[in-house]
């Protein structure tokens, strides 16, 4: 008696596993996630997936370096603003990140050609000069959809190659 108490309690709580795995995925990286298909529904390609193919889908796009971010829509029509200036923040943060993150593999692949190797102040040099840089960036898109607002903004390949040069590095170079 006493181990089919223990067989019949290991089956339910193997069936309580299995019950709450199941389910749609909550995040809106999943392709099968339908609540966000249904928000990026009719989307531009430039609100999802790699920025890097955006020039492909938007060839007046491919003389900058971008940026994306989204917001939610809070409180109606007069919370789009909001929103839009939200995601444009979150877009140059993202531009920012990116930026600072090709310009310390290009330094250190220059380096590496030179003997050298990256040290701290270049890391500070770096994210120094892209800060600076930020106050050219433009927004270039913003597309509303019912909860979210998405904004793409971009930043002047001509910004890049300067701040490439003021690093030492040939401009348009990687």
């Amino acid at each position: 008696m006493r181990i089919s108490k223990w067989v019949l309690l290991g089956s339910l709580a193997g069936a309580l596993v299995v019950i709450g795995c199941g389910g749609e995925p909550k995040s809106g990286v999943s392709k099968e996630n339908k609540a966000y298909s249904a928000e990026t529904k009719g989307a531009p390609k430039w609100t999802f997936g790699d920025l890097n193919d955006v020039s492909k889908h938007y060839p007046n796009y491919s003389g900058v370096f971008l940026g994306r971010g989204e917001e939610d829509i809070v409180g109606g029509v007069s919370g789009v603003d909001y929103a839009t200036e939200q995601a444009t923040m979150k877009a140059r943060a993202n531009l920012a990140s990116n930026l600072k993150s090709q310009l310390h593999k290009e330094v250190q692949s220059h380096e590496a050609r030179e003997g050298q190797s990256l040290n701290k102040t270049s890391s500070i040099d770096i994210s120094q000069m892209v800060d600076k840089e930020l106050v050219a960036t433009k927004q270039l898109a913003r597309w509303v959809g019912k909860d979210h607002v998405w904004v793409l903004v971009g930043l002047d390949n001509g910004i890049v190659d300067k701040i490439r040069s003021e690093m030492g590095m040939e401009p348009g170079k990687k």
